[in-house]
């Protein structure tokens, strides 16, 4: 049912905590069509972190604020509040020789003939070659071993990737498609533990049905501790090495494994590789745009949050829904999140200009770094400027701009909002329901989710967050600010206005602990601008994706969780779950997936350098979509 928002209570409110500031929709349309226009325009170019494009962004929210007499909240009045992202591993640099008998050399082209894996260490290589079939060493499912009667040690080893019979139907190597042992990592380990000094991967029969295609960079992910060069080459390239030591192609080694199955593993005596892979870590770093409207009176020590992530995705095919094809192409994130950044702006002018507001201080927070994780937002919890025991609610604004009508239940059409957290505070169903302005509001109980409320709400603070749905456009080139409905943006805008206002002077709502877990209803497998989550085991941690330390450490608790109820905390460090190692967000994941809800399990964590064994119980985590 809408309900509009009630002229009686807005006029309690108004005598109570100051004077609206009222401007004609037109104004408030073109000053925020201006905006988005500039931060989703070519200059800002995407605003992907680490850009000059996202520089220019926050430069634009900061003048913005100080336009509308928000001060900047950070040390000695700054606007930002700066923060690193570990970013990615990249390589730096690469090379690769084969030298062969009569002086021989071939000098591998990178990108064409070979390419590092993520898998890779830095490092310099030289020294002999060995084919190792598939790089297999097992008693279950077959008894099988390609390093039976070689010596790979200081050699590089050169791989197919997958197994013997790794499309066959009948009589597969393994009715499991994809076994632990057959994977990137797992060859490379054991190659490293035969002696080997460096590997090279090669694309197995099927995967070279479609081309000979060379893995991206990051394709097998940092997995591996162990820091060998690793590579892959072409499947011509492993042709012309196998010419003298076996005298068959690929294609005939291949086949005659799939046969029989047993390995035709052969050194390459005449022939050895020089090899060279240097990395370099790519760190971000962002920055938070922050301001504040001072508080007046009894509660003036007390703190009201807004927020808006304002990065996207910038030239980078990173998280892009178009995939490779969309590298160097500017994704221009009007409605992703443009839109809630404009929100935001207006917010900060119409809060700015009140006479005389009395209540709540109001912190006005751009996030960055949200697409890479809720960095901005688990920075700002970890380091408040404003504490978040004194934090009685956050409004999180994120993709506000493609309001669009549905029917209603009177035949006619209405404009439509998905409204989150109504579960995390007490009074905020009535409350989302009263202040509504016009809206045929979908209301969702959950605080946790994909964008930056997700961070409050695990430090127990009511949250709201505004959705207009997602689109074909999502994570694409073609999010761009002509699509945007402006008028719709607008009311969004007078939505949380109103929410904002009202809490300013309102008692301090109690927070409430939901077990609701987002979902989004626009979700479709057929546009697929976001993946199902299919439900499984969960401990409700918020793991820390950065590189370099074996182990998963939490940067957030699901409250309510299992991990809470276990008594884990932020900034713990798994490192074994159920008896295996945990080595990284990936791995970590994938033993997750392994284990069974409601059961018991132990987990060993370090915390302050201690480690500790704890009893925990996994439970399903809903089925749900995720938007980022």
């Amino acid at each position: 049912m809408i309900r509009r928002f009630a002229s009686a209570v807005l006029a309690s409110v108004a005598l109570t905590a100051g004077t609206f500031a009222v401007d004609p929709a037109d104004v408030s349309v073109e000053r925020m069509k201006k905006d988005l226009y500039y931060l989703a325009g070519p200059e800002c170019a995407g605003r992907g972190v680490g850009s000059p494009g996202i520089d220019k962004a926050a430069d634009h929210i900061a003048k913005n604020f100080k336009d509308a007499g928000v001060k900047g909240a950070g040390k000695d009045g700054s606007y930002f509040q700066p923060f690193t992202i570990a970013g990615p591993t990249v390589v730096a640099g690469a090379s690769l020789e084969l030298l062969g008998p009569n002086g021989q050399k071939l000098v591998l082209k990178p990108n064409k003939q070979f390419r590092p894996l993520g898998l890779t260490g830095s490092g310099e290589f030289a020294g002999g070659i060995a084919f190792a079939g598939y790089g297999l060493s097992l008693d279950k499912p077959r008894k099988y071993d390609d390093y039976a009667g070689l010596d790979v040690t200081g050699k590089l080893v050169v791989i197919f990737r997958r197994t013997p019979r790794a499309d066959v139907k009948k009589d597969p190597f393994d009715a499991n498609e994809t076994p632990d042992y057959a994977s990137l990592a797992a060859k490379v380990k054991l190659a490293a533990s035969k002696g080997a000094s460096a590997v090279a991967f090669v694309n197995d029969a099927s995967y070279a049905k479609d081309g000979d295609a060379l893995q991206n960079f990051n394709y097998a992910g940092l997995q591996t501790a162990v820091k060998i060069p690793v590579v892959q080459i072409s499947r011509g390239t492993l042709d012309h090495l196998l010419a003298d030591a076996a005298g068959k192609t690929v294609v005939e080694l291949e086949t005659a494994i799939d046969e029989d199955l047993k390995p035709r593993s052969v050194s390459i005596p005449n022939w050895s590789a020089a090899a060279a892979v240097s990395l370099k870590k790519n760190d971000f770093a962002c920055k938070n745009v922050v301001g504040v409207l001072d508080g007046a009176g009894p509660l003036a020590d007390e703190t009201i949050v807004v927020g808006a992530h304002y990065d996207h995705l910038g030239t980078s095919s990173y998280g892009s829904l178009d995939g490779p094809s969309s590298e160097g192409k500017t994704h221009f994130g009007a409605d992703d999140n443009g839109s809630g950044t404009t929100g935001l702006i207006e917010m900060a002018r119409r809060l700015g200009a009140m006479k005389d507001r009395q209540g709540r201080r109001i912190v006005f927070i751009a996030f960055s770094g949200e697409e890479r994780g809720l960095h901005g937002s688990i920075a700002y919890c970890k380091e408040p400027l404003f504490p978040l025991d004194k934090t009685a609610f956050m409004l999180n604004m994120d993709m506000i701009g493609r309001v669009k009508q549905i029917d209603d239940e009177k035949g006619g059409k209405a404009d439509r909002l998905l409204v989150y957290g109504t579960g995390t505070g007490e009074g905020f169903e009535k409350m989302a329901d009263d202040f509504n302005p016009g809206f045929k509001i979908t209301k969702f109980g959950a605080g946790t989710g994909p964008s930056d409320h997700d961070s409050f709400y695990r430090k127990h603070v009511p949250v709201i967050f505004f959705f207009t749905g997602t689109h074909g456009q999502y994570h694409r080139p073609t999010d761009t600010p002509d699509l945007i409905n402006y008028e719709g943006m607008k009311k969004v805008v007078d939505y949380g206005e109103k929410m904002l206002y009202h809490y300013g002077t309102a008692d301090r709502p109690k927070y409430l602990v939901t077990k609701e877990r987002f979902v989004d209803p626009d979700a479709s497998s057929s546009r697929s601008p976001n993946a199902q989550r299919v439900a499984g085991p969960t401990l409700g941690i918020m793991p820390s994706y950065e590189e370099g330390t074996a182990g998963v450490k939490l940067d957030g608790i699901s409250p309510g969780g299992p991990a809470e109820k276990a008594g884990l905390k932020d900034g713990d460090l798994i490192v074994e779950l159920a008896g295996k190692p945990v080595t990284n967000v990936t791995n970590y994941m994938a033993l997750m997936n392994q284990m069974k809800p409601n059961a018991e399990i132990e987990i060993v964590i370090v915390r302050k350098g201690i480690k500790q064994t704890i009893k925990i119980t996994p439970t399903v985590r809903a089925a749900s979509t995720e938007k980022k």
